[in-house]
């Protein structure tokens, strides 16, 4: 009897401690993801100073085809203004108010593949943070896009 009261005593201490360490454990975890915000948000880290830094929109855009057109090249930036475009502010003040222009277009979605003149933007680069490099065609699934982009650069 007296050896299964100690293996119930032991049982109950290794329960107890077993816990605490579990509990130790979240605690310390909690602690942990609270503070890896807190420090990127004060710029300490490496990353954040590199994210200020570069520009919000660092694009290459290429608009080729139509009738007897011949193909136009730009780049932009954008906070700062900057690049080969005519009037980099005012494209990148448009442009900044469509956040989603270069979203990623939804599946199994029926497009009409009607083209209308075979134009084509081609732009690639970073759009607020993600990396774009899409080819944007007058007509189908990405005729609301290219009307968008054709309104700012044209």
């Amino acid at each position: 009897m007296g050896m299964t009261s100690d293996l119930k005593q032991g049982t109950t201490r290794f329960l107890t401690g077993g816990a605490l360490i579990a509990a130790c454990g979240i605690a310390a975890a909690a602690c942990g993801s609270a503070a890896a915000p807190a420090s990127g948000a004060h710029g300490s880290g490496t990353t954040s100073g590199a994210t200020t830094s570069a520009a919000k929109v660092s694009l290459t855009i290429t608009q080729t085809g139509g009738s007897g057109a011949t193909a136009k090249h730009w780049t932009l930036r954008c906070e700062p203004a900057g690049g080969s475009y005519p009037d980099p502010a005012a494209a990148c003040a448009k442009l900044t108010k469509l956040p989603a222009i270069f979203a990623a277009s939804p599946h199994h979605v029926m497009c009409p593949m009607i083209m209308a003149d075979a134009r084509t933007y081609l732009v690639y680069g970073t759009f607020l943070g993600q990396k774009v490099h899409q080819s944007i065609v007058d007509g189908g699934c990405t005729l609301a896009r290219w009307n968008q982009l054709n309104q700012i650069f044209n």
